[in-house]
């Protein structure tokens, strides 16, 4: 059961959206978008504890890329990160498609395009935050590249 909490987390999380009208601010939602650019521009700096920086202590991070399909921890999530940009990874998009907010959570759904070792691929993201102390954290991240052609 454990082993499926994050993704149980990710559905009761966007479940709830449904169910209760939005309230964001502009700046919430500003905020929340500039998540996405802000680890684009971590990672790209080779800059791994900035890139973590923006998860919450125990968050998690869900792909089919890591030992087991989950990390939970931000040390955890930095060693991943790390092990990405070693490996010659370069984030060259991000693109929010669609985000929701209410109250302390958010939820994002988006693309990104990266180059890892010269490869060009496509992913697709779930991102949940919370608001804590009036920042904004990710939660967690699921982050799946479908088969490329």
């Amino acid at each position: 059961m454990s082993r499926f909490l994050p993704l149980l987390l990710i559905f009761a999380v966007l479940t709830s959206f449904a169910l209760k009208p939005a309230s964001s601010t502009s700046s919430d939602e500003l905020q929340v978008r500039r998540i996405a650019e802000e680890w684009k521009e971590a990672y790209n700096r080779n800059d791994a504890a900035a890139a973590a920086a923006l998860y919450t202590p125990d968050g998690y991070y869900v792909s089919q890329h890591v030992r087991g399909g989950i990390l939970r921890g931000r040390d955890n999530i930095k060693a991943n990160i790390q092990r990405g940009i070693t490996g010659g990874g370069h984030i060259d998009t991000v693109e929010i498609l669609t985000l929701d907010i209410s109250g302390d959570l958010a939820y994002s759904v988006g693309t990104y395009h990266a180059t890892n070792s010269g490869v060009q691929v496509t992913g697709r993201n779930i991102v949940v935050m919370k608001k804590q102390g009036g920042k904004w954290l990710i939660v967690a991240h699921s982050s799946v590249v479908p088969e490329q052609p």
